[in-house]
């Protein structure tokens, strides 16, 4: 839940990887929409994987959407928190799904306020 003085926006359950595709197949590799494994636990993981990427996804958007909303709040910025309330953390339009990518350098961690420096809605 992300709670302020003019926001309060609720995620109760997470929300299925099919939801953010609109389509009835799970998984995609390399660009390609087909159901990947051939046993029904094959699937079944496949499904779990997608439904993982789809929870990580919205904690992402949750996180830069909290620090967005304290930065307005601070300012008193009532049109930027007018349009926060109209932001989805379910988005994913933002997120590059392909590639290879390593999360684990502890010398050089995500840095959410280099990333957000650059926003500014006004």
């Amino acid at each position: 839940m992300i709670q302020g003085a003019e926001i309060d926006v609720k995620i109760s359950a997470p929300v299925p990887f099919v939801r953010l595709h609109g389509a009835s197949r799970l998984a995609q590799v390399s660009g390609r929409k087909e159901l990947i494994g051939r046993t029904d636990l094959d699937v079944a993981i496949s499904n779990e994987c997608g439904r993982l990427v789809a929870n990580i996804v919205i904690a992402y958007n949750s996180i830069l959407l909290s620090r967005l909303l304290d930065r307005y709040q601070v300012a008193a910025n009532q049109k930027a928190l007018e349009l926060l309330k109209r932001i989805s953390p379910v988005a994913w339009q933002h997120i590059r799904f392909l590639g290879h990518y390593a999360f684990r350098d502890k010398q050089h961690p995500i840095d959410l306020e280099a990333i957000l420096a650059w926003v500014n809605l006004q």
